[in-house]
């Protein structure tokens, strides 16, 4: 899939936002599950809250999994469509020189 340029360089940025934030949500999602895995069991009984917790588990696993294959692969295209080489990644001015792009 060829991308011009700009909507190239807009889809790298974007994944590599979605990149950083990825960390944040992982813990907001931890957070969310034992604080319900802690009410199911006060309010039933323990392996109430344990199969929540693995549940939810598997659940939040499913989507990371999702999420990291989804900011790859727009990584990789938008790579492509730049024609640059994937160790541009790593370059520090990164965000400097897509953001020339688009302007």
């Amino acid at each position: 899939m060829a991308l011009a340029k700009k909507a190239a360089a807009q889809l790298l940025i974007d994944a590599l936002r979605s990149e950083k934030k990825l960390k944040v949500r992982v813990i907001a999602v931890i957070i969310q599950s034992v604080v319900i895995a802690i009410v199911v069991t006060y309010l039933t009984s323990w392996y109430f809250g344990l199969a929540c917790i693995l549940v939810f588990s598997l659940l939040g696993q499913f989507a990371h999994e999702r999420m990291t294959n989804s900011i790859t692969v727009r990584k990789i295209t938008a790579i492509k469509s730049l024609r640059w080489n994937e160790t541009e990644l790593e370059n520090p001015e990164l965000l400097n020189k897509l953001n020339k792009i688009l302007e």
